[in-house]
């Protein structure tokens, strides 16, 4: 059941009826609405040039309305999606932001002192989602294996982020920065990322290293999947830096990985 389904027949649960041209169509060919029908449980009457349908057997309706829609509640997570339609993934819902932290540094996480060095030394990382977070310098890393270990190429002085899925405009107002370096892979969508980053934070740099054309020549690759569509927002960028790895990736229909380090 969907949203769609479920205000319709809160509808007729509450009035008992309703014009044929109140219900959306994808309610009206749906098999549990014929099924209503064939049951009688609804009927299908004239009114002027048109029709309504009629709850007929009241009882039997408001079993099947408490049966499929066991609680009528505000959705705010997938728990209440299974409560209220039996579906986690009915009505979409904003889900917690979940970002990782290296460093080697004490931060303000929610306005408390944390040493996030004690939590990469003994445990690899520190998760959470926070409020408020708070470090001098910022690094943003796409993907996770890099993260584990920027700072042999990057070195000590960032506090290194990971988010588990992509990073929203929404997610990033909780950080608070002097500097933003952003370190993604070079294609496409790791240039999205980048721009999405500074949609929100102008200050913020994209990592090249300084012999990238040497690296994009030994380890690029070819293209695939997604990894081959240029948003618009990549495509309209007057950022030097973006240009010149969306024309290197476009010329070459290739691509490098931030993993390139570890072989370099």
């Amino acid at each position: 059941m969907t949203e769609t389904d479920f205000r319709t027949y809160k509808k007729l649960f509450e009035a008992k009826e309703l014009t044929e041209n109140s219900i959306p169509k994808t309610v009206l060919n749906s098999a549990v609405f014929l099924g209503l029908l064939d049951s009688n449980i609804l009927e299908k009457t004239k009114v002027g040039r048109g029709f309504r349908f009629v709850v007929s057997k009241a009882t039997e309706f408001d079993l099947f309305f408490r049966t499929y829609f066991p609680e009528d509640i505000v959705i705010e997570n997938k728990s209440d999606n299974v409560r209220k339609y039996r579906n986690s993934k009915t009505s979409q819902v904003k889900s917690k932001s979940i970002f990782m932290l290296r460093g080697f540094s004490i931060i303000d996480i929610n306005t408390k002192l944390i040493d996030i060095n004690y939590y990469t030394e003994n445990y690899g990382l520190f998760a959470c989602t926070a409020t408020y977070i708070k470090a001098d310098k910022i690094c943003f890393v796409e993907n996770l294996d890099t993260f584990l270990v920027a700072e042999k190429l990057l070195g000590e002085d960032f506090l290194f982020i990971h988010k588990y899925g992509r990073i929203g405009k929404d997610s990033l107002s909780i950080f608070e920065t002097k500097e933003i370096l952003v370190f993604v892979d070079y294609d496409f969508n790791g240039l999205d990322e980048f721009l999405r980053i500074k949609d929100v934070f102008s200050k913020a740099e994209l990592f090249i290293p300084d012999n990238y054309n040497e690296l994009f020549t030994k380890y690029s690759q070819s293209l695939k999947g997604n990894k081959a569509e240029m948003t618009k927002r990549v495509k309209a960028s007057k950022n030097k830096n973006v240009i010149m790895i969306r024309e290197s990736v476009a010329r070459n229909n290739r691509f490098l990985e931030q993993q390139y380090w570890k072989y370099d």
